[in-house]
């Protein structure tokens, strides 16, 4: 929900921006993830859950990449590493149409008490994706590292803002695919909610 009300108010704000534009898609695709989960969690059969998984991948499939045309436009990076941007939409929609059309990616359901039915992993598919995942995190991370050690004054602290709030959101995913692998508990998904807060708070920080 906050990244939903979050995005749609950035957008509004200046819907010729760039930068807003590209927050408003990663917080849809968010938004998409977040939803996705809280249906799958709570499913009442294992059918059910793996229908509702798919609208997670959806998300997951078009939040890295989204992330980072967000990430290298505000450092104004975006023409810079414009071939970087086509690999990862290339990737991002070649992840998703996967996800829609085979088992190549997620492969059935499990179930983890006190938390509830999520996606089995067992493919080489699946790694791909996470190292697509992993790949474009990183490079958002290290953007942000330079562009603050690069700025100053206000703009200084937008990065910050942005840095902190992608650090949350990495850990919150990532905290996913442990559980996907491991059947540890994703306790990164309760800092997730200040991804989208700390973010939107750096855009518009005066």
């Amino acid at each position: 929900i906050s990244a939903f009300g979050l995005g749609v108010f950035t957008l509004l704000k200046n819907h010729k921006s760039k930068v807003n534009i590209t927050w408003f898609l990663t917080s849809m695709a968010v938004a998409i993830w977040g939803v996705g989960y809280v249906f799958a969690i709570s499913a009442g059969n294992d059918i059910e859950a793996f229908r509702y998984l798919h609208i997670v991948y959806i998300g997951a499939c078009l939040i890295p990449i989204f992330s980072f045309h967000f990430i290298s436009a505000f450092l104004y990076k975006d023409k810079k590493y414009k071939y970087l941007l086509y690999l990862g939409y290339f990737l991002g929609f070649l992840f998703l149409i996967l996800i829609l059309t085979t088992r190549t990616i997620i492969t059935g359901v499990k179930y983890l008490e006190k938390f509830g039915r999520y996606e089995e992993v067992t493919t080489f598919g699946f790694k791909m994706f996470l190292a697509y995942f992993c790949f474009f995190a990183f490079f958002n991370l290290c953007f942000l590292i330079r562009g603050y050690l690069e700025s100053d004054g206000i703009r200084k602290r937008k990065v910050l803002f942005i840095l902190i709030a992608s650090l949350f959101g990495f850990l919150g995913g990532i905290s996913n695919f442990v559980t996907d692998l491991t059947g540890i508990y994703p306790y990164g998904q309760m800092v997730v909610w200040l991804y989208p807060m700390l973010i939107t708070y750096g855009i518009f920080l005066k």
